[in-house]
């Protein structure tokens, strides 16, 4: 029924410029150890003197190993040694004292071991110690290391029924010496504590109660006391929680896996001790059932983790400010990029995030569900690092409003529903790049109706509401010739069809080839089965790889699900039609329970799981190329997860001239 519904590394010079509130995580493509390393428990990661280390526990025999991956941009030389003796059915722990790198166990009778590298590179001839005046009360079954400084590191050891802790110091020899170990006032669940720094030499624990929910305490080192217990109700009960300190600040991040049978990985980000943030999911191509590792690698971060195959993974984690990231990724050497070589994310019908009003013949049946496409406003969209923006615009209530029907014109549509109100949308777009002068906005106006809202009417609209100065102007340059540092601080206006007397509202196109200013290429699939979704996306980009984009061509990856019609007329109704029987209303409920309909929202969410995995696995076969990339990841509920996506995707070789 309704028409058209249907992804880093930053200069660390730039990643810490605004407040901290305002940054995400972007997580690139993982790497897999080059190891033969077989393990179900979470492995330890830490950078000793330049180079990456983890260890694990092995699969098979529950052997302790540690690997030096060598300098972790560069990953030069890998070495795996098994530690002598070293058997447990735990995972095992890192620390590091100036000197030395530091292995921790719990072998099978419940004692702590430990280990420490002979030379800065390996584990050769290590002996196996134990910790010295660190006497549990009952055998311990879990261990966890946090290092607090290159003097001392907190060790938190775990029994059946009670949690213990001790800031351990390191003798000359290399010996470890726990003897401030005492009695925690809270029993943490065993195997679900992490810990992390944080300020005024403090340390942040955090834990997961099973069925409880997961919760903090925060440890003063100095006055040796704990604070009340705490809960982050924003993360599941039951969630596998990591916690790592931002680069030496106040500001943390919690890393988490889902419960039950959900692997994927979620993320919230804190500047305040309370995790007020949503959470946001890391992308699907990053998986695991266990608890992650993070370290620091200079300003950036290292995620170390077990993959659903057993296998050791790493991911760069990378922190943006999605409102300045075309800035922090382009204006430091690729500031003479154009639109062509790059991508962004792009949100269709970008002004549906509300329903302010329906229309149409059938207005009666228009409702959320079938109308909203956006989950935030254009200003929200703006500030998670939308860059791409649909729009489509009637007129109600005599004045203009965005559009989401059926037709062109309202009047003529069966239904539709009328958005946000555009003069609240180009107020946004003012105020975002008064405030961020290098980012560029491409916004594109299509499916006009000349006697609801002439073209020429709305172009003048746009002009005096957001000022020549906001607007691009082409001055008879071609798209290919224009550059980002062309249209840093500007609003890209185009209108589908139409171009103002002065170019400063250009054309833009949907076909095989125009001469419009901007045509967007791309293959819309009109359906609501995923599997379609991909068939027809992978041959669109498969047809037009053989050098058959234009000059012009901005080609885009239309990644939405469509509503079938009767979804569409029905999805989410509970009204009560007084032309209706009651049972025809009855057959109305039932088909919706009985074919599972979903609203526009919904499907989006089903659509977005595949797209990181899809498009991975098309630039590792080629479907994806130079000849062919996409430049405007288009998408329903478009937010940072987009904007971190494309972030790593620019970084990749197809993006790089």
């Amino acid at each position: 029924m309704i028409k058209g519904i249907a992804l880093l590394l930053l200069p660390s010079a730039f990643l810490y410029t605004t407040t901290f509130a305002q940054q995400q995580l972007s997580f690139s493509l993982p790497d897999s150890i080059n190891t033969a390393a077989i393990t179900d428990k979470p492995v330890g990661s830490i950078v000793f003197k330049g180079n990456n280390f983890i260890c694990w526990n092995d699969k098979a025999d529950g052997s302790i190993h540690i690997a030096n991956l060598g300098e972790p941009a560069t990953k030069s030389g890998i070495t795996d040694e098994s530690i002598t003796s070293s058997q447990s059915s735990s995972a095992p722990a890192l620390i590091s004292s100036r000197e030395h790198i530091y292995v921790l166990w719990i072998d099978h009778s419940g004692k702590i071991n430990y280990t420490f590298n002979t030379n800065e590179a390996d584990f050769k001839d290590s002996a196996t110690h134990q910790f010295q005046n660190c006497d549990l009360p009952s055998v311990a079954v879990n261990i966890f290391g946090l290092k607090i400084d290159d003097t001392k590191s907190l060790v938190l050891l775990q029994t059946k029924t009670e949690t213990w802790y001790a800031t351990v110091t390191f003798a000359p020899d290399g010996l470890i010496n726990c003897s401030s170990l005492k009695k925690a006032p809270y029993h943490i669940p065993y195997g679900s504590m992490s810990a992390a720094n944080i300020k005024d030499n403090n340390v942040r624990v955090i834990w997961s109660g099973g069925k409880g929910a997961v919760a903090y305490a925060d440890l003063s080192l100095g006055k040796d006391n704990w604070t009340d217990v705490k809960k982050l109700t924003q993360i599941p009960a039951g969630s596998a929680v990591a916690v790592h300190q931002f680069q030496n600040s106040d500001n943390l991040f919690y890393l988490w896996k889902g419960v039950k049978k959900d692997n994927k990985l979620y993320y919230l980000t804190d500047d305040n001790g309370t995790g007020s943030k949503k959470a946001t999911f890391v992308p699907e191509y990053i998986s695991t059932l266990n608890l992650v590792s993070v370290t620091d690698v200079g300003e950036n971060h290292l995620l170390s983790y077990v993959g659903i195959n057993n296998k050791i993974y790493q991911s760069r984690i990378t922190t943006y400010n999605p409102a300045t990231w075309m800035e922090d990724t382009f204006f430091h050497g690729k500031e003479d990029y154009h639109l062509t070589d790059i991508i962004i994310p792009g949100a269709h019908d970008a002004g549906m995030s509300v329903l302010t009003a329906a229309g149409g013949q059938q207005s009666e049946t228009i409702n959320e569900c079938n109308t909203l496409t956006q989950i935030q406003d254009v200003k929200g969209q703006l500030n998670a690092g939308i860059r791409m923006l649909d729009l489509r615009i009637g007129s109600y209530n005599k004045k203009l409003y965005t559009k989401h029907c059926s037709s062109d014109c309202m009047a003529d549509a069966i239904g539709g529903g009328y958005g946000e109100r555009l003069g609240s949308i180009i107020t946004a777009i003012k105020d975002f790049l008064d405030a961020n002068k290098k980012e560029t906005v491409i916004i594109s106006f299509s499916h006009f109706c000349e006697k609801e809202a002439p073209a020429a009417e709305v172009a003048q609209f746009i002009v005096d509401s957001l000022g020549k100065d906001k607007m691009f102007f082409s001055s008879g340059r071609k798209l290919n010739e224009v550059t980002l540092k062309d249209v840093a601080g500007k609003a890209i206006i185009t209108f589908e069809e139409y171009a103002s007397a002065d170019n400063r509202i250009d054309s833009c196109t949907i076909a095989a080839e125009s001469k419009a200013f901007i045509n967007f290429r791309r293959e819309y699939a009109a359906t609501n089965v995923l599997a379609n979704l991909v068939t027809k996306e992978r041959a669109f980009f498969t047809t037009i790889g053989n050098n058959k984009v234009k000059y012009n061509d901005l080609v885009r990856l239309d990644w939405q699900l469509t509503q079938t019609a009767d979804e569409a007329a029905m999805v989410c109704n509970d009204f009560q039609s007084e032309e209706l029987n009651p049972i025809v209303d009855g057959a109305i409920f039932l088909t919706n329970v009985f074919r599972k309909h979903h609203s526009i929202r919904d499907l989006s969410l089903t659509g977005k799981k595949p797209i990181f995995l899809l498009m991975n696995k098309w630039l590792a076969d080629g479907t994806l190329n130079k000849n062919n990339k996409p430049n405007i990841l288009y998408v329903d509920v478009a937010d940072s997860w987009a904007t971190g996506y494309c972030i790593q995707l620019n970084k990749q070789a197809i993006y790089n001239k």
